[in-house]
């Protein structure tokens, strides 16, 4: 259990938890910073004057914090809620998706592929979009903006995001609006 003897008794049910970054560096308020990536992004100094007591300026400061937890994308525990950065290996310059040729030995077959990584129930995973070796440039932009839509819906979804809809990458646009069909030449 986390030592709360230097919060003031009447806030002490609403930081039991998590402190929302908010510390009582005096008598006269409390204060909320909220770092993301080393940089203080927001927060300040609630006066227990201005707000009418300590538990109302307590409830200002952890309202900001979880107004700047929701528009930095940040868990309740206040950690990132997916990687921002790029991985060394994508060559894609794009986070969550990376670009690379692929040997399968038992068919001695070589193809390319796009993958998109994502999270579910906090486990990594990732869905990859093969290509022939002797893929056409549109074959290759269509799995790459195919790959693009599904980190990018999944970033706006997170927990409602259903990945079973992108078994059709192969015969539909799944990143235009409507979804039309691709052409019965495609693939040829």
């Amino acid at each position: 259990m986390p030592d709360l003897s230097h919060i003031p008794f009447e806030v002490r049910d609403l930081l039991a938890e998590t402190r929302y970054g908010i510390t009582f560096p005096c008598d006269s308020g409390c204060q909320m910073r909220f770092v993301h990536r080393g940089v203080n992004r927001g927060g300040g100094f609630y006066a227990y004057s201005q707000y009418g007591g300590v538990r109302p300026a307590v409830k200002a400061a952890i309202e900001d914090n979880l107004m700047l937890r929701k528009k930095y994308r940040r868990k309740a525990n206040g950690k990132p809620t997916y990687r921002y950065r790029i991985t060394p290996k994508g060559a894609l310059g794009v986070v969550g998706l990376s670009f690379a040729h692929d040997y399968d030995r038992r068919r001695d077959v070589y193809s390319w592929r796009y993958q998109a990584f994502w999270r579910k129930d906090s486990k990594p995973r990732s869905r990859t979009f093969y290509l022939q070796w002797d893929a056409t440039p549109d074959q290759h932009l269509h799995a790459f903006r195919t790959a693009l839509q599904f980190r990018k819906e999944w970033e706006a979804l997170l927990g409602e995001f259903d990945p079973a809809r992108y078994t059709l990458w192969c015969t539909h646009r799944l990143y235009e609006p409507g979804h039309p069909r691709l052409p019965d030449d495609f693939w040829d």
